[in-house]
């Protein structure tokens, strides 16, 4: 069996070709030598080309133009049973020897899909799913989603988890063995001799997406009660907040406040590497956001750049280990500007957070921790 050639079916609920995890894993069992088939369905970011680039076979099971149309709550539920009757065909037509889900709403379909064949089952959870902040608004399909993952959860071969501190919660509650630790990190860099350009003034970044509890209004704040001409902060990305903070910027003349325009993933880490300072802020507003680990800490740290961090307990364990930058005590902008002082400051400890980042991304990247899922399913396999 050592020698079998595994047939791995990935799944996910999106049009796959942007989630950075899922292709992540998608060349690593692609270069790896496993027989790759990959399953999702068409949503709002749907692109032919770019899935078209993707190694292994891809079925992304389309939306029915009846469920088009109307949009009420029974279409809406007819829609999804339409949705997993596709993923399940998808699946069983490929006859995988192991499924990959990805995340709680791509579990149940592989768990369907797992029964009819007697296949193995592997729920990468990148989230806790069910204390999500999105599900504040909707308790019944909270209720519905917990009920599904507590059923499930003790039926599949594999869980794995993106921290510790979520898989030391998933296995407490449902009293299974710790999950399998994968942390979502950068891929290996390539080294370089040449130092990269700075800006002129020195940059705190943060880049992502603009939502609600990742700091992005503490920048703004920290910016205004900031009197240091040379200290920037930089916010790179899109999303929802973007006209409010725009706005605050403004109304307060702040000059030293940046918003920077979006780039795509694979040249996060390039574009990082001209700012001095990443701020990767996660505000414990719901159970999911306290017990994950911010992808942007992995990002900032391959570029080489000390980390200024909320108090929350995975970057906790992660700086008690690489010792890459500051914590702050309150998530406060006074705290964040004092924290920002302290690096602008402090030539010799920001040199040393900075080869500790450098430290962190040589040892935790992507391909060492996935190797690691890599050789349970041949094992599981064997």
């Amino acid at each position: 069996m050592e020698n079998k050639i595994i047939r791995i079916c990935d799944i996910v609920r999106n049009s796959v070709w942007f989630d950075p995890r899922v292709i992540k894993q998608i060349h690593e069992y692609d270069k790896a030598g496993f027989d790759l088939c990959i399953v999702g369905e068409e949503d709002e970011r749907y692109n032919e080309e770019e899935i078209s680039r993707m190694p292994g076979s891809v079925t992304i099971v389309p939306i029915k133009s009846k469920y088009k149309k109307f949009k009420n709550k029974f279409n809406t539920v007819l829609k999804e049973f339409s949705l997993y009757r596709g993923l399940v065909d998808a699946i069983v037509k490929y006859r995988p020897d192991i499924i990959h889900a990805n995340d709680l709403d791509a579990l149940l379909a592989a768990y369907l899909a797992s029964r009819k064949l007697g296949c193995k089952v592997i729920f990468d959870s990148h989230e806790i799913y069910v204390d999500n902040i999105g599900f504040n608004s909707s308790f019944v399909k909270k209720i519905l989603w917990a009920i599904v993952e507590k059923w499930i959860i003790k039926r599949v071969d594999l869980v794995v988890c993106v921290s510790n501190a979520a898989a030391d919660f998933i296995a407490e509650k449902y009293g299974i063995k710790k999950p399998l630790v994968v942390t979502n990190c950068t891929r290996k860099q390539p080294e370089s001799s040449v130092e990269p350009t700075k800006a002129g003034t020195f940059e705190v970044l943060n880049h992502g997406q603009f939502y609600e509890g990742r700091g992005y209004d503490l920048m703004v704040s920290a910016g205004a009660i900031t009197s240091n001409p040379d200290i920037a902060y930089v916010l790179r990305g899109f999303g929802k907040l973007e006209p409010e903070l725009r706005a605050e910027a403004e109304s307060k003349q702040l000059t030293n406040v940046i918003f920077a325009p979006p780039v795509k993933t694979p040249e996060l880490i390039s574009a990082a590497r001209k700012s001095h300072v990443g701020v990767a802020i996660t505000l414990p507003i719901c159970l999911n956001y306290k017990l994950s680990v911010s992808n942007k800490i992995f990002e900032y740290a391959a570029a080489g750049l000390p980390v200024i961090m909320s108090d929350i307990p995975e970057h906790r364990y992660l700086n008690e280990k690489y010792n890459f930058g500051i914590i702050l005590k309150e998530n406060t902008a006074e705290c964040l500007r004092d924290a920002v002082t302290v690096l602008y400051e402090n030539k010799e400890l920001y040199k040393q957070y900075a080869a500790n980042a450098k430290r962190l991304s040589e040892e935790l990247n992507w391909e060492t921790e996935f190797a690691k899922l890599m050789a349970a399913e041949r094992q599981m396999m064997s």
